[in-house]
């Protein structure tokens, strides 16, 4: 990230340090052991966090309220462990060796560990998340645990599924990313005591918004440089996943470049990149993904319209056109 970018998301964040801070002690607690070989894969793990952008959200839905409270730092908590998982487990099916310009667990201690390490990120959730006094949220947070890892399965199992249809295509990003926004809004407003429609419409532009950072994050992945983004690129040619932009490609290229797209992105050490990303911008593929990651930026803006006129969603609004103009 940029350092002009990491100041604007400081100033974003700036009203909601003090519940961040409990968030971060949250996290703290809940990844403590007395296991030294734990206690130093976590170190490790802390050394790539993140933005905190979910728990953010948990947050931000709660003081559109006026009710934040404890469960809103542990919630915002168990989705940040959640998402942190599931970056360990990505990082081993993408055989990745950088994250956020740190070395990956997988290529540091072996896969072995790091998927154990993920198990172990997952039940602490499930063990959190049924210590919670109310059990709506306690249910809701192991089912969403459930939905991100369909949602990895759904995408696993459709690499190199040349044929897929961009219907599939949203329900995995939906499952395995949206799915953790959504969560975030809706448990953040029902915690404060929201009634249900507005926990749907929040959950609605946590799931517009997610969706939109996907498409962004796929198509970094074809047309990011590593040393800006700060991980390895390119693993969705190389496992043959079957991005929006490569969707795209495939349905306007011509006959004979059809062919030739898909015996590139279907061979098994991938030489031919450079041929993909030149028929990328032939047809415009990219343009293509960028437009409809927009336009689900645009109705989820126009999903806060209906919520209340509080500083909060403005803050939302801002957070949702950050996460998107991204490059990294």
């Amino acid at each position: 990230m940029s350092d002009a970018k990491a100041a604007l998301l400081e100033r974003l964040l700036l009203p909601l340090r003090e519940d961040l801070v409990r968030v971060e002690a949250e996290i703290t607690r809940m990844t403590t052991s007395e296991s030294e070989p734990l206690q130093y894969l976590f170190r490790h793990l802390a050394r790539f966090s993140g933005k905190r952008l979910r728990p953010a959200m948990t947050v931000l839905a709660g003081r559109m309220f006026n009710n934040v409270h404890s469960e809103h730092h542990s919630v915002g908590a168990i989705l940040e462990l959640i998402h942190t998982a599931t970056l360990v487990h990505d990082d081993i099916l993408d055989e990745s060796a950088l994250r956020r310009r740190v070395e990956t667990i997988n290529h540091r201690v072996g896969n072995e560990t790091a998927v154990l390490l993920g198990d172990y990120l997952f039940a602490t959730c499930f063990k959190e998340a049924a210590a919670l006094d109310d059990r709506f949220a306690s249910r809701y947070l192991s089912e969403i645990v459930a939905i991100v890892c369909r949602g990895e399965i759904m995408q696993v199992h459709h690499r190199q599924d040349f044929e897929m249809g961009e219907d599939t295509y949203f329900r995995i990003i939906e499952d395995k990313t949206a799915a953790l926004y959504a969560a975030a809004l809706r448990s953040g407003a029902f915690l404060a005591g929201a009634d249900e429609p507005t926990c749907d419409k929040l959950a609605l532009f946590g799931m517009r918004v997610g969706s939109a950072f996907q498409i962004a994050d796929d198509v970094l992945d074809l047309t990011g440089t590593e040393e800006a983004v700060g991980k390895q690129l390119g693993t969705d040619l190389e496992k043959a996943k079957m991005t929006l932009p490569l969707l795209r490609l495939r349905d306007a290229a011509s006959p004979e470049d059809r062919r030739r797209f898909e015996e590139a992105i279907l061979a098994e050490d991938f030489e031919a990149r450079d041929e993909v990303t030149a028929l990328l911008e032939k047809y415009g593929a990219v343009e293509s993904a960028q437009r409809t990651g927009q336009e689900l930026l645009k109705a989820a803006m126009a999903d806060l319209k209906s919520l209340p006129a509080v500083p909060e969603r403005e803050m939302l609004r801002a957070m949702a056109d950050f996460m998107l103009k991204r490059d990294r």
